[in-house]
């Protein structure tokens, strides 16, 4: 519903860890441990979420099947490279990044056709202000300062169904081929 979220896990440890980082690196107030963030969610935010927890299953599980559809779909397009999707890895698909030299044209191309798509996370940390002073050049991170100019964020979202993807992908096939 706005800025907030979870972290699951079985990991006694690491959810010790986490409750500790979210409340300013204490899980006592005033015996902070580590250095830690205020990230406490208030009381609409936690009984959104507790309904949404309900569904997360589902939901991770679509997003999943999206993913391998977008996946299969745009497959014999050489100008694009997918997302890898490795065996016994679960990836929910909060995003579905693919890479692409003409992303600029491509974005347009799509929003003109009323496909939405998004540059997430359009600069690699170590170029943005908070971290100047570490003084990177392209050349200390060539891979993430290559990729910054051809990730492109397709839709993702559960409730996308099969029609969709397949009618956003044969877009972007009619794209590669004009």
């Amino acid at each position: 519903y706005g800025d907030a979220g979870a972290i699951i896990t079985s990991d006694d440890l690491l959810a010790d860890k986490m409750r500790m980082f979210a409340n300013h690196g204490a899980l006592k107030k005033h015996f902070h441990e580590i250095e830690g963030i205020n990230s406490r969610m208030d009381g609409l935010q936690a009984a959104i979420l507790s309904v949404k927890l309900q569904y997360i299953t589902a939901w991770s599980k679509a997003r999943y099947l999206n993913a391998l559809k977008y996946s299969e779909y745009l497959k014999d397009i050489n100008e694009i490279i997918l997302p890898k999707i490795h065996p016994n890895v679960k990836h929910v698909f909060h995003l579905y990044v693919v890479r692409v030299k003409r992303r600029s044209e491509l974005q347009v191309f799509l929003k003109d056709l009323e496909v939405s798509t998004g540059i997430h996370y359009p600069k690699p940390l170590p170029f943005l202000k908070a971290y100047k002073y570490f003084d990177y050049k392209t050349c200390d991170i060539p891979v993430a300062s290559d990729y910054m100019n051809q990730i492109l964020s397709l839709p993702m979202y559960p409730e996308l169904n099969t029609r969709q993807i397949k009618s956003i992908c044969s877009s972007i096939s009619r794209f590669f081929t004009m």
